[in-house]
């Protein structure tokens, strides 16, 4: 991550004080207040503040500002703390993902990455139904939600002829049954099933792309 923009760090310092006084977060007309700026300046700045993970917020709550990666008064740099998130297996032994014996390692990340959010964890990708968003042996980063909205994609349960399996797709649901598109339309075939059969165990909210030898190869004739 590069240095932050002098008006990014105002904008940080406020949010941290503000929070610390109040017990809550400052609106966006309480910042420009205090910065003495427009709201489109300090749009930008928090824009530039969460592309570097630095803040999350919801555009549909008042007072959501939340920092989820804290500086170092002195570098300016983000405190690089990691936290351990597990890798769990896609052949679950049975309907839930999440049983202990599923777990099969872990992965020390960045908190950063997980942008404040609890309860998540990484599975392994297999094959190619979502290229190019997740490829085959990418670990797709995963928040535990059962209730996903249309259009979301979703790690999902289903039981096949081996056994149960984890699938990764994306969520439609005309209220009678689900049906779980790939993106790679052309090789894959949508699944289609009931709340009964499909259940959905959480949320892709990001990835860790892993490169092959082959793709590295292939990357570095074309660069």
């Amino acid at each position: 991550m590069g240095n932050l923009s002098d008006a990014a760090y105002r904008l940080y310092s406020e949010i941290q004080d503000g929070t610390r006084i109040e017990g809550k977060a400052p609106t966006i007309r309480e910042l420009s207040s205090k910065l003495e700026t427009s709201t489109r300046k300090t749009l930008e700045a928090l824009r530039e503040l969460e592309d570097s993970l630095i803040i999350k917020r919801s555009p549909y709550r008042s007072r959501s500002i939340e920092i989820v990666s804290p500086l170092d008064d002195e570098t300016r740099q983000v405190k690089d703390s990691s936290v351990s998130i597990p890798i769990l297996g896609t052949a679950p032994g049975g309907p839930w993902l999440f049983a202990d014996e599923n777990i099969e390692d872990s992965l020390s990340v960045p908190s950063r990455l997980i942008k404040g959010q609890q309860d998540v964890f990484l599975l392994r990708v297999v094959g190619n139904s979502m290229s190019p968003y997740l490829d085959d042996n990418d670990l797709a980063l995963v928040k535990k939600q059962e209730f996903p909205n249309d259009r979301d994609v979703v790690v999902a349960v289903r039981e096949g002829i081996d056994g149960y399996e984890a699938t990764i797709k994306e969520y439609h649901s005309d209220g009678k049954q689900i049906i779980l598109y790939p993106f790679n339309t052309k090789e894959v075939k949508p699944i289609v099933g009931t709340a009964d059969s499909i259940k959905v165990q959480g949320i892709v909210i990001g990835a860790i792309k892993m490169f092959s030898d082959k793709q590295t190869s292939q990357n570095s004739h074309e660069s």
